[in-house]
């Protein structure tokens, strides 16, 4: 850092020779470094409503996982400097909120665990993140889209389906201070309009009528065995 600062003083002097012309250039020059050194930071803090809607009649376990957890957007952009968007716990809260309101019980796990009980899990992952500035669109807003992978396991963790959820949100620059401010709103927006798409639909989603139909199988062919057992038994006991 020390030698890119006796650059720019190296520089600095060079223009004083050529006078109040080679100045101003230095000026503009040394703006543009310094604007191009900058980072912004934003994190988001969060927490979700829980949908209103008629939940459909499994018991999900909802795995959160440690990716997830760390998810960090990160891009250098043009007039803005260094963008890093770290999603924090506003996953957790997300996957909560929808596990309390679509379906009939849930629980936030880790894993897939064979002997937990659960008719299936939901493993929610982020594929995709973009974000546009006013300046980059000539508009008022910084917007944000997401791209939501959700998979669905049967019992044992196996993959029965996914469905991939885009979604959207804008803040008006206006309305906030700082443009920190604006990307969290525009971020946390997005978030909130993956839940309610998920919420909304997930009724007559096909992947979430696949995957009930798997469970729904499932739980038939235990029945099933575990009667074959009992009439086993009762013979031998005969």
């Amino acid at each position: 850092m020390k030698s890119f600062i006796a650059h720019l003083i190296d520089s600095h002097q060079g223009f004083c020779c050529i006078g109040v012309r080679g100045k101003v250039i230095f000026a503009l020059m040394f703006s543009s470094t310094l604007l191009s050194c900058q980072s912004i930071d934003v994190e988001l803090d969060s927490e979700f409503p829980v949908p209103q809607v008629e939940r459909l009649p499994i018991d999900v376990g909802i795995i959160f996982s440690e990716e997830l957890a760390d998810y960090t957007y990160a891009e250098e952009i043009d007039g803005l400097g260094q963008l890093n968007i770290k999603l924090g716990k506003t996953p957790f809260d997300l996957l909560k909120s929808l596990g309390a309101g679509v379906f009939s019980d849930y629980q936030m796990v880790t894993s897939v665990a064979r002997d937990d009980g659960y008719d299936g899990y939901l493993q929610a992952q982020i594929s995709g993140f973009q974000i546009a500035t006013p300046r980059q669109t000539r508009t008022d807003y910084y917007e944000v889209w997401m791209r939501f992978n959700f998979v669905f396991l049967d019992p044992g963790g196996n993959a029965i389906s996914e469905w991939v959820l885009p979604s959207y949100g804008k803040a008006n620059e206006a309305d906030y201070r700082t443009k920190e401010r604006a990307l969290e709103a525009a971020a946390r927006s997005a978030c909130r309009d993956a839940m309610a798409v998920f919420s909304l639909r997930a009724s007559s989603n096909s992947n979430v009528l696949q995957w009930q139909g798997a469970i729904k199988n499932s739980n038939t062919l235990g029945e099933s065995e575990t009667s074959d057992i009992s009439e086993t038994s009762e013979k031998d006991g005969a």
